[in-house]
């Protein structure tokens, strides 16, 4: 692959992971207005996951091998994390479907593509 590609696959990544934490900060922030508690709620319900995805995304634009490593990980885990309540909780396939695409594999995507990003800039 030239320069070019693996620039356009680090934009990817990069917009991939914008657009998951405006959703999830974006989430968080209405689903804490709905449920109208109080200011410890509202935190956690804007850093789990908006929060968590914003700084390990920051850690990837500046540390690509680290950041990369990192998203990867939190994909794996929040994809194992869905897959147990999927099978616990008996959720509907609709539900399973739709958590894996918003919370599990945005981040395992782009922390992908950021290793990717960071293994051909180490050559």
């Amino acid at each position: 692959m030239t320069q070019v590609q693996y620039a356009w696959l680090r934009s990817v990544a990069r917009v991939l992971m914008i657009i998951a934490i405006v959703f999830w900060l974006w989430f968080g922030i209405g689903s804490a207005y709905v449920e109208n508690a109080g200011p410890f709620n509202w935190l956690m319900h804007i850093l789990v996951p908006g929060g968590i995805f914003t700084l390990s995304t920051l850690v990837a634009w500046r540390w690509e091998g680290i950041g990369g490593a990192l998203l990867a990980l939190e994909g794996l885990v929040a994809l194992s994390f869905i897959v147990r309540a999927f099978l616990l909780a008996n959720f509907s396939a609709s539900g399973l479907v739709l958590m894996c695409l918003t919370l599990g594999l945005p981040p395992l995507a782009a922390g992908i593509l950021f290793l990717i990003c960071w293994r051909r800039s180490r050559k």
